[in-house]
């Protein structure tokens, strides 16, 4: 049995971090319950993409972050939604919503007003700052985050300044980070029998990715700065460096690495003169270094260079592309992608699952893909056992 058969969640999340979190759970077989807004739905349905699949509302970014969920189109605005809504967490284990803080309160889908109707529910708020603070009611967008978190100041290159990371790292984090979050208090609550209120940050998720500059700041006042493509490490031997046809990282953290990087370059006799016979020597004639180890580089291709390195245990890879690293047969044994298949997708199309493996009852290899906004509406009222006429006014307009 997996490890979340049987837990009920109800979802009001849209977009990237609170989906994610969802999906995590419902791809341990969680019945995750979407619920959206007439019409649209969820706005990422209609961005990230071209207008074909727009206009279908099935964006690429949506398909990816909302597998093995079932969708309910209610209008939270109106009385009947409401209603609906405050019905549906009456049986549900979890809640799970990332509006802007104060937005679920005017809603009436608050903690507050949740656990009036059920008091052992696990109900999880995601939000750019907190609930609270003197930034809780900023709207904050993933790349907003990092730049606010100082994250951009620790990527790009001294010559052109800071960049962003070229994908949604801190909404797709965020999300796991609610995921372990809401595990943690299904576990606690089947230990006290009481439920949680859970308060997910963007920003907290994105200070703790770089908890380790951040401790050398708040323990030595040290800033990296800008390290382009090079390391901290400060070696000549570490960084991406140019091949005759491309670029390969190299990761020497140890003295013995650093040494052995030499060897495999042809550099032994570099190791007697004392600019380089030590780690410190290295440090102090980095740039002399470098051009050394560079040079040594672009003699060869990075096809030759990566056996040459590995063999003699340097941490080495290629820096490639996204369409290399997903035909990577270490993908297909790992078996990390989820088999969809549903409206729009075709007999079979391969989404990116959760990022790990169990020796029994792991994550769903085979998943039911997104649906159309409030396919299931019907179906999920009936299990409310609402009426039919209750059924009609309560979806009037929303299909």
């Amino acid at each position: 049995m997996r490890a979340f058969k049987g837990v009920r969640v109800i979802d009001f999340s849209r977009v990237l971090s609170g989906p994610v979190a969802t999906q995590m759970l419902g791809l341990l077989d969680a019945d995750v319950i979407k619920i959206e807004p007439p019409g649209d739905g969820d706005q990422l349905r209609g961005v990230l993409t071209d207008p074909e699949m727009a206009a279908k509302r099935m964006s690429p970014a949506f398909l990816t972050v909302n597998l093995n969920k079932r969708s309910i189109a209610l209008d939270l605005k109106s009385d009947a939604g409401r209603a609906a809504a405050l019905k549906l967490v009456e049986n549900a284990d979890v809640v799970v919503e990332n509006f802007v803080p104060g937005v679920a309160a005017k809603l009436g889908i608050d903690y507050e007003s949740v656990r009036a109707a059920n008091p052992k529910v696990v109900y999880c708020s995601i939000s750019g700052y907190g609930q609270s603070g003197p930034k809780s009611t900023e709207r904050a967008y993933d790349v907003a985050v990092q730049a606010d978190s100082g994250m951009m100041s620790l990527t790009g290159h001294p010559e052109t300044g800071p960049t962003r990371v070229g994908f949604m790292l801190i909404d797709m984090t965020t999300g796991i980070s609610a995921a372990y979050a809401i595990a943690s208090a299904l576990f606690r609550r089947a230990v006290t029998g009481q439920g949680q209120y859970l308060d997910v940050a963007m920003y907290d998720t994105a200070l703790q990715m770089m908890s380790c500059q951040a401790a050398d700041y708040m323990m030595r006042g040290n800033l990296p700065g800008l390290l382009g493509n090079g390391s901290p490490m400060a070696q000549p031997t570490a960084g991406a460096f140019e091949t005759a046809d491309g670029l390969l990282l190299l990761a020497t953290l140890t003295p013995a690495q650093q040494e052995a990087c030499f060897r495999a370059l042809g550099l032994e006799e570099s190791l007697r003169d004392p600019r380089y016979a030590t780690e410190t020597a290295r440090q102090e004639n980095f740039g002399s270094g470098r051009e050394l180890v560079q040079a040594a580089m672009k003699a060869r291709t990075a096809e030759e260079w990566l056996p040459v390195l590995k063999q003699h245990g340097v941490a080495v890879q290629q820096v490639r592309g996204l369409e290399a690293a997903l035909s990577d047969p270490q993908l297909a044994h790992r078996g990390i992608l989820v088999n969809a298949s549903g409206e729009g997708l075709g007999e079979e199309t391969e989404l990116v699952g959760a990022p790990f493996l169990a020796n029994q009852d792991g994550p769903l290899k085979e998943a039911r893909a997104p649906v159309r906004v409030g396919q299931d509406s019907r179906a999920i009222l009936e299990e409310l056992n609402c009426t039919a006429e209750e059924i009609d006014a309560i979806l009037a307009g929303a299909e």
